[in-house]
């Protein structure tokens, strides 16, 4: 959550960057080009960072919704028992491995002790 929140500050950033572009670029005289640089450069970094940023919180909700235990119901209370890179141990996740792979891990409840894995 801290590399997504940091890609949020970064397309804030270019968004002002975009915005002081744009009012160079319609200043008169030899900062025109200066505006433009800056403007392409704001739309290219606001763009990329925002597309960053939404990709890391999918994948935060992606995994939050699998924190819960299956046996009791208990959010967020686990311990990591063993993880890697994709193929999962167990037979592998078709739509991890179209997706050129990912990372698995085993959670273990702290509560009831049951164990699943999170991909």
């Amino acid at each position: 959550m801290i590399e997504c929140h940091a890609w949020l500050l970064t397309w804030f950033l270019g968004l002002i960057l975009l915005v002081s572009g744009l009012e160079l670029a319609g200043a008169g005289g030899g900062s025109r080009l200066t505006g433009v640089s800056l403007l392409l450069g704001g739309l290219a970094v606001t763009l990329f960072s925002w597309k960053r940023y939404r990709l890391l919180l999918d994948v935060a909700e992606h995994l939050g919704q699998q924190a819960v235990c299956p046996a009791c119901s208990d959010y967020g209370s686990f311990k990591v028992v063993s993880s890697g890179p994709a193929p999962l141990p167990d037979g592998g996740d078709p739509v991890l491995e179209d997706r050129g792979g990912g990372v698995w891990f085993r959670a273990k409840c702290r509560k009831c002790g049951d164990e699943w894995t999170i991909k």
